[in-house]
C-alpha cells in the first residue's frame, strides 16, 4: 500500500493546507515568460510553513513559497513544449524555460497575469494499492505508478506531487495539453537558484 494526500477543493474563504491552484503568484521580479515570449501560466503555489504544519513529513523549506509555472496557449498546440519521457533533449528543452519552478520569501502576491482562477486545496490521506494508477492530484514521497523516464532525475531531485489536468481550473480541463494529462513536480535537493528550484513536466498515455 502507498500513502498519498489527495487534493480536495475547499471554499475560497476556508483555511487551506497552503496549496492553491491558480490565482496570483508569490514571486520576486517580473512574471516569467517562456523562450518564445509567452507568459507562463501559474499552476500551483505551495506555502511551505502551512504545509509543514499540516503534514510534517515533507519538511519543505520554512518561510518559502513554491510556485509552479507551465506553458499554456489555447490558440496553439503546446504539449510538445512540456512533455518529458526520459529523453535528454526533451529535458533540456523544458528546462530552457517552458516550465519553471521558483522559490520565494515574498509573502505578497505578484501582479496576477494568470489565466486560471483561484482554487484552494485541502489534503485527504488516502491509501493506494501497489498496482493503482491514480487519476487525481496528490502529494507523495513515492514515485507514482505510470511515470516513466524519471530515474536520471533522482540524483538531483525529489518527487513532491502529481497534478491531474482535470483538477486544475481551466475552462476545458486541458491546461496540461490534454484533459487526462498528468504533471509531475520535483524539487531540487540543493536549491542554489530560487528561479530554478525544481522541475515540472507532463506525461500522457
Amino acid at each position: 500500500m502507498k500513502k498519498v494526500y489527495q487534493f480536495i477543493q475547499i471554499p475560497i474563504p476556508s483555511e487551506d493546507s497552503g496549496i492553491k491552484f491558480g490565482g496570483g503568484a508569490f514571486i520576486e521580479g517580473e512574471w516569467p515568460k517562456n523562450p518564445i515570449g509567452e507568459d507562463l501560466t501559474l499552476l500551483l503555489t505551495i506555502n511551505g510553513n502551512k504545509l509543514n504544519k499540516k503534514i510534517s513529513e515533507f519538511e519543505l523549506l520554512k518561510d518559502k513559497y513554491i510556485s509552479v509555472f507551465s506553458t499554456y496557449n489555447e490558440n496553439r498546440y503546446f504539449l510538445d513544449d512540456i512533455v518529458f519521457f526520459g529523453d535528454d533533449v526533451e529535458l533540456n528543452y523544458i528546462k530552457s524555460g517552458f516550465t519553471k519552478v521558483t522559490l520565494s520569501e515574498k509573502s505578497k502576491l505578484s501582479v496576477n497575469r494568470n489565466e486560471l482562477s483561484l482554487k484552494k486545496i485541502d489534503l485527504e490521506e488516502r491509501e493506494l494499492n501497489t498496482n493503482d494508477y491514480p487519476a487525481f492530484s496528490f502529494l507523495s514521497n513515492e514515485i507514482p505508478n505510470g511515470m516513466v523516464g524519471y530515474e536520471g532525475l533522482l540524483k538531483e531531485y525529489i518527487f513532491i506531487c502529481q497534478l491531474y489536468s482535470k483538477d486544475i481550473p481551466s475552462k476545458d480541463g486541458g491546461i496540461l495539453g490534454l484533459s487526462d494529462a498528468i504533471g509531475y513536480l520535483f524539487l531540487r535537493k540543493e536549491i542554489k537558484d530560487h528561479n530554478d528550484a525544481g522541475l515540472f513536466f507532463v506525461q500522457t498515455a
